[in-house]
């Protein structure tokens, strides 16, 4: 056996669960069923799930990250995050402004994978936040209600010829809590068919290094860190609050779309039989081979440019007009367009999305009132998510102040946070202008509450937007 063959089938059942148990002696609650799902979403949202190619060659649609998209795109539609209260809620405001930047992706990625950690940590003066996708991370504890108290975050680099990975454990014991972080070294080994791409980082993390080797890591301490009289973990971990279906027992959040795989699948399938309709249905002209002239090999010389029009065979009937035979089937893309449309729909349904977001809006048979109730589940569907991401700035507070008072990086002082979600899922907002200007028009609704509606803004800064607005009603507000 070759030694690259012998190192495959050696790690193919070493799993990073297996690895991290092996490394820290710690038993990692993350079920094999649940690291197959997570990766299996992986796969998906990255357009390349199992059913990709094959004998059928299906062509996937990427779904998955459309539905991940979209439900990202509602949640953070009107989010806004302020902490004010004191000089130290004002540090942490910048340091929460500057790291949500990137937001939407993160919260793309948790709606993919089905949760996400926000975990900070102290960088010279300031604090910095890393943003931890399932697949990197694994709990080892949590409580009665499901809530995790310790966990694993896998950090890979490539520095040179190796992967270096470092463990960062995270346990809360009582009020204690226990920082530990570990480095290993993996060869990289150029395997034939992954031409230049190292074998995945995840596999295998064998021989303990010190930190030190990489320099990114050289100011972390190589023994454990215990920080007492701490009430939660220094990490947040967020997940999609729907019952996670793929394995009950787990404390790990299920993707948005877990429910639908089956049906995305059957999607893609049908997207490929639609795109095969086309290719097989494709307009061209059947002629014999002695209409053409022939190459040293025998075979017909086709007019150049026109390859795919005609379609060489050799005819041995003699009726006539058997020489040269048009071919046109009548393609059948409508009803199997229709086909396509009813999966779409059930993924809708499935995903929580309202319907029309990825079907045809103009093929949805429902009554108004089914269609109402379509877009108040995909209400409650993301109310319940952004509570989710709100409970999680609240956690995520809580862990920038004892960070401030653990490393004294700015005086004690009240810290309290303004958020606002808004219910732009169920909102027309074309209709909600009309509708508010009327008002104002009416001599019903304030100008300067138009303007704070409008702009996002308070009503005392609408106010200066229109410091010469008369009365009963002003002037119009800007076109959207």
């Amino acid at each position: 056996m070759a030694l690259t063959d012998f190192f495959k089938k050696a790690w193919s059942s070493l799993t990073p669960k297996k690895n991290i148990e092996k490394q820290l002696n710690v038993s990692v609650a993350t079920s094999g069923t649940m690291e197959n799902a997570i990766e299996l979403w992986n796969q998906m949202y990255k357009n390349e799930p199992p059913w990709r190619g094959g004998d059928s060659d299906v062509i996937p649609l990427n779904l998955p990250a459309a539905i991940s998209e979209e439900l990202a795109r509602l949640i953070l539609t009107e989010f806004k995050i302020e902490i004010t209260g004191s000089a130290r809620a004002d540090f942490m405001n910048k340091i929460v402004s500057r790291f949500l930047l990137n937001l939407p992706n993160h919260v793309e990625l948790y709606c993919a994978m089905g949760a996400i950690c926000m975990k900070p940590y102290r960088s010279g003066n300031t604090i910095k936040i890393d943003f931890t996708e399932a697949d990197r991370f694994y709990p080892t504890a949590y409580d009665t209600n499901k809530e995790i108290t310790g966990g694993v975050f896998i950090d890979s680099k490539l520095q040179g010829d190796y992967i270096y990975t470092r463990m960062e454990a995270h346990n809360l014991i009582g009020t204690d809590y226990t920082i530990t972080n570990s480095a290993f070294r993996s060869e990289r080994l150029y395997l034939d068919q992954y031409g230049d791409d190292p074998i995945s980082a995840n596999y295998p993390f064998m021989t303990p290094v010190p930190l030190a080797d990489v320099e990114e890591w050289a100011e972390l301490s190589e023994e454990p860190v215990v920080i007492n009289n701490i009430e939660r973990p220094l990490f947040v971990y967020i997940r999609v609050p729907r019952v996670n279906n793929v394995d009950l027992k787990s404390p790990l959040g299920a993707s948005v779309f877990s429910r639908a795989v089956d049906v995305i699948e059957q999607a893609d399938r049908q997207f490929s039989r639609i795109l095969w309709e086309y290719e097989a249905a494709e307009a061209a002209v059947h002629a014999s081979e002695e209409l053409f002239d022939s190459d040293k090999k025998g075979k017909p010389i086709l007019p150049k440019g026109k390859e795919r029009l005609y379609r060489a065979f050799d005819f041995n009937g003699k009726e006539a007009g058997s020489f040269m035979k048009e071919y046109a089937p009548e393609i059948r893309d409508n009803s199997l367009f229709a086909g396509l449309n009813k999966y779409f729909q059930r993924i809708e349904f499935l995903c929580g999305l309202s319907y029309g977001t990825i079907s045809d809006p103009q093929q949805i048979e429902k009554t108004a009132e089914e269609i109402r109730t379509s877009k108040q589940r995909s209400f409650t569907v993301v109310s319940k998510m952004q509570e989710s991401w709100d409970k999680g700035f609240e956690h995520l507070i809580y862990i920038l102040d004892v960070l401030c008072t653990l490393y004294n990086l700015v005086p004690p002082g009240v810290a309290e946070k303004s958020a606002t979600w808004g219910d732009g899922v169920l909102e027309d907002t074309e209709k909600e202008f009309q509708r508010r200007w009327a008002m104002v028009l009416a001599g019903k609704y304030k100008l300067e509450k138009f303007y704070a509606w409008y702009f996002g803004c308070s009503e005392d800064d609408a106010k200066e937007l229109i410091p010469d607005a008369p009365k009963g009603g002003g002037p119009y507000p800007p076109e959207e």
